[in-house]
């Protein structure tokens, strides 16, 4: 009788040791765990090392061994507008792949797609490599908030949610008797023009002020008196004026608009 001796490396199991009449033909059979797979039989008398399911030829004590190597699996990973991902490549079965999705500037991480991602809304986690894994990053483009506000003398509009790197048009519209005199705040294209455009960066708070129009009053005499109250004048106001006939005239009356 012949004795045959199996082991195994890392990864498997091997059955079918033991004792052989001579010349007898032994059935041995390698078995790899989940992940690995059979890669060979080294030994003498093996009759297919390079099967899983083989026999050995008992003309001799035989020492026979199996190895196992780990699976690779490829990880693909993928990114929508709007950003960047890192972490793709080739991993061995069971290991936990990093992943990192990096936004671009006005966007924000929305979440990853696909199987075996441990957190998908983190936009650093791993990926089970059980299997080769396709995964696939989502980014949105982010939304500011456009603050208009006006002080005494006229109204304001353009006011809202942009997208990053939009440009808002914004316009200040006077009431009757006043001016527009500028914008004050972050991000406005020309703060003289009463209508102009915010670059939407960031949320923005844009004010626009106004002045009361001044008018002047010209006063003048015939032969005869004086005036006084001519001057400048607020819109709207009252100007008080004052004829004052000379000794030996009286006061007829005024002439002009209001």
């Amino acid at each position: 009788d012949k004795i045959l001796t199996l082991s195994s490396g890392t990864g498997g199991t091997v059955i079918g040791g033991g004792t052989y009449g001579y010349g007898t033909s032994a059935n041995i059979t390698a078995t790899p765990n989940t992940g690995y797979s059979f890669s060979g039989w080294s030994g003498a008398g093996v009759t297919d090392s390079s099967a899983a399911n083989t026999t050995v030829n008992m003309t001799a004590d035989r020492s026979v061994s199996a190895s196992f190597t780990l699976n690779n699996h490829t990880l693909s990973v993928s990114a929508g507008t709007g950003g960047t991902v890192s972490g793709g490549g080739t991993y061995g079965h069971g290991t936990n792949a990093n992943i990192t999705a990096t936004p671009s500037t006005g966007y924000s991480f929305n979440g990853w797609s696909g199987t075996g991602v441990t957190d998908t809304s983190a936009a650093s986690t791993t990926v089970s490599m059980t299997s080769d894994r396709s995964v696939s990053a989502s980014f949105s483009l982010n939304n500011y908030t456009l603050s208009l506000g006006a002080g005494t003398g006229g109204t304001v509009s353009g006011g809202g949610t942009y997208g990053h790197g939009t440009n808002a048009n914004i316009t200040a519209t006077p009431s009757t008797g006043y001016s527009f005199n500028g914008w004050s705040g972050t991000g406005v294209t020309d703060t003289s023009a009463a209508s102009t455009t915010v670059s939407m960066t960031s949320d923005q708070s844009v004010s626009a002020s106004f002045s009361l129009n001044n008018y002047t009053l010209s006063l003048s005499s015939g032969t005869g008196g004086t005036v006084i109250g001519g001057g400048t004048y607020g819109h709207g106001t009252n100007a008080n004026i004052t004829a004052t006939p000379s000794t030996g005239y009286s006061f007829n009356g005024w002439s002009g608009t209001g």
